[in-house]
């Protein structure tokens, strides 16, 4: 935002590059704004004389009139007396069983847990222990789905795997990927449609596994993707769904027509004819069979 008023913007990351719990294209979205971004860069100290900050990087030093400080948390345990109940106090989260049990007597629910930082986690963890101090059944915690929403412009929503992390589970992974401003919606939103869905199968089991919608309301058009990967709805299912034109969640069905190629060597259907563009060409709803129909 300040750097689309003029404001010379600095962003300064530790890690090799920007959202680094994302997909990498997720991270290289937001690079484009023209923020000097300065990734794998950890920060040795800030100092300030009265009127700027002085924020001093191994080797250099960056001077600004405004400082925002997103390090994260530390839990600190000890002041908790957790000691006392047998836990170890110097751990960094308590672990708790998909009950939420910490120990005899003992819940444990949201960021100290270790299972993600976020309000909408935490609910639903509270959910769990509420259902089984007061005896009430009901199923347990159940992560495959967990979701972020990075509230940007252009806005992240990103649930269940990354590629990078289907992978390194030994997953059989493909992926599909479509680009917002391809969609009848982007086309007409023209400014501002930066974004991509980026679908992660399991191409053994016929199901997502993990999905990110960057671009305008991403949070939004994750909504359908989070129940698909929670309820692991067949691919198959979702490729023959009708999806509203012309809205933004209707380009899930062309990131799921690249799926399907990678799933289905055998389509040997022209790209053209499988997403819609501005050129003219036929796009995905002259086609109503399907992404393999006749």
């Amino acid at each position: 935002m300040f750097a689309r008023f003029g404001v010379r913007v600095t962003v300064i990351e530790a890690q090799p590059r920007l959202l680094p719990a994302a997909e990498p294209e997720a991270g290289d979205l937001l690079a484009r704004e023209g923020i000097d971004i300065r990734t794998g860069t950890p920060v040795a100290g800030v100092s300030h004389d009265g009127r700027r900050f002085t924020v001093s990087l191994y080797g250099e030093a960056v001077t600004v009139e405004r400082l925002l400080v997103a390090a994260g948390r530390r839990t600190r345990l000890a002041e908790l007396g957790v000691a006392a109940l047998g836990l170890d106090p110097a751990a960094r989260v308590i672990t708790v069983d998909e009950r939420m049990r910490a120990a005899d007597g003992l819940w444990a629910i949201g960021d100290i847990t270790g299972v993600s930082a976020h309000t909408h986690r935490a609910m639903y963890q509270a959910g769990i222990a509420v259902r089984d101090i007061l005896g009430t059944g009901g199923p347990g915690a159940d992560y495959r789905a967990v979701l972020a929403v990075t509230f940007t412009d252009p806005e992240i929503g990103q649930a269940g795997l990354t590629e990078a992390q289907a992978r390194q589970r030994g997953i059989d992974v493909r992926t599909g990927i479509t680009q917002v401003p391809w969609s009848a919606r982007g086309w007409i939103h023209k400014a501002g449609n930066d974004g991509f869905i980026k679908l992660v199968a399991d191409a053994g089991r016929g199901v997502l596994v993990g999905a990110t919608c960057a671009g305008p309301m991403g949070g939004e058009v994750l909504g359908a993707l989070v129940v698909a990967i929670h309820a692991q709805v067949p691919i198959s299912s979702l490729s023959t769904m009708i999806y509203a034109y012309p809205t933004f969640h209707r380009a899930i069905s062309d990131a799921l027509r690249d799926l399907d190629k990678k799933i289905s060597p055998a389509c040997r259907r022209p790209a053209a004819w499988c997403a819609y563009t501005e050129t003219g060409k036929p796009g995905a709803d002259d086609y109503p069979h399907g992404p393999c129909g006749p």
